[in-house]
């Protein structure tokens, strides 16, 4: 036997309409809940969201060129050399960046004539995922090394070769160094 859409309709809006009544006259008692509980777990809940969504800080903001400019010159100083090594050399370049006698923008103390032998290269080089690393956390946490400390050399400690000149520190093949005018 078939139905109308009609009939088929009005079978359903009664089994609906039962259902409500069912529901209107039974007697039920919700589960308690204890709100206390609830609301505290929206709470911590609110405070990882926050915390997630902030954005890092940074002592030095540069520009995502500057950046990038950064990360490939440490490719090209100190690729094969540990994720401090890179820092250090990164911290070079700021320390210089912050003093101001090579210019007042990374890209004028990176391009500073005798300065980064390797600098004409830039354009030509691909930084890797630890030159990145090596520049951001220098970026968002400062220089590690003290703010006089503007110079480095792989291939021997040069205290030898320039009058005043005092060695920092010694990191892998990279000596790091100042003058000592710089440190009074």
């Amino acid at each position: 036997m078939e139905y109308s859409k009609e009939t088929y309709l009005k079978i359903i809006a009664s089994l609906i309409g039962m259902i409500i009544l069912l529901v209107l006259f039974m007697d039920v008692q919700p589960p308690k809940i204890e709100t206390v509980e609830v609301v505290k777990e929206v709470e911590v809940i609110q405070e990882k969201i926050v915390e997630v969504e902030k954005e890092p800080t940074y002592k030095y903001n540069v520009s995502s060129v500057e950046r990038e400019m950064l990360a490939r010159l440490v490719y090209l100083e100190a690729n094969t050399e540990s994720l401090e090594c890179q820092r250090a050399v990164a911290s070079v370049v700021i320390n210089r960046w912050l003093d101001g006698r090579w210019g007042s923008t990374i890209a004028s103390v990176i391009y500073s004539p005798y300065q980064f032998s390797p600098a004409g290269l830039i354009h030509k080089t691909t930084p890797t995922e630890t030159n990145y690393v090596a520049v951001d956390h220098i970026l968002k946490s400062g220089s590690i090394l003290p703010k006089y400390c503007m110079y480095f050399r792989t291939e021997y400690c040069f205290s030898d070769v320039w009058e005043g000149y005092a060695r920092y520190a010694q990191i892998d093949n990279t000596y790091f160094g100042y003058f000592t005018a710089d440190k009074e």
